[in-house]
C-alpha cells in the first residue's frame, strides 16, 4: 500500500527534526516546513512534492547555517534545582 501525503510528511518531520516542523496542507496539497527559531520571513517553506520540500530546506540551511545546527531538546543539568 502506497503512502499518503501525510505519511510522507511524518517522514520528512522525521529526518528534520528538531530543526523543522514539517507538515501537508490538506486545503493546499502542498507540504510545508517551518524552521525552529527561524529570524528571517524565508523560514516558512511550501513544496507541491516531498523532494522539492526536502531541497527548500536544504538551500534554507545552506543559507542560514546557524539553523542547520543540530539543537537538542534535552534539558540542561545545571539547570534543574
Amino acid at each position: 500500500m502506497p503512502l499518503g501525503p501525510h505519511d510522507i510528511a511524518r517522514r520528512l518531520q522525521h529526518r528534520h527534526s528538531p530543526r523543522w516542523l514539517v507538515w501537508y496542507g490538506s486545503f493546499t496539497r502542498q507540504f510545508w516546513a517551518l524552521a525552529h527559531g527561524a529570524r528571517t520571513p524565508d523560514g516558512m517553506l511550501a513544496a507541491t512534492t516531498p523532494d522539492a520540500l526536502d531541497a527548500a530546506i536544504t538551500a534554507f540551511e545552506n543559507r542560514h547555517p546557524e539553523n542547520a545546527k543540530h539543537r537538542s531538546h534535552a534539558m540542561d543539568p545545571r539547570r534543574i534545582r
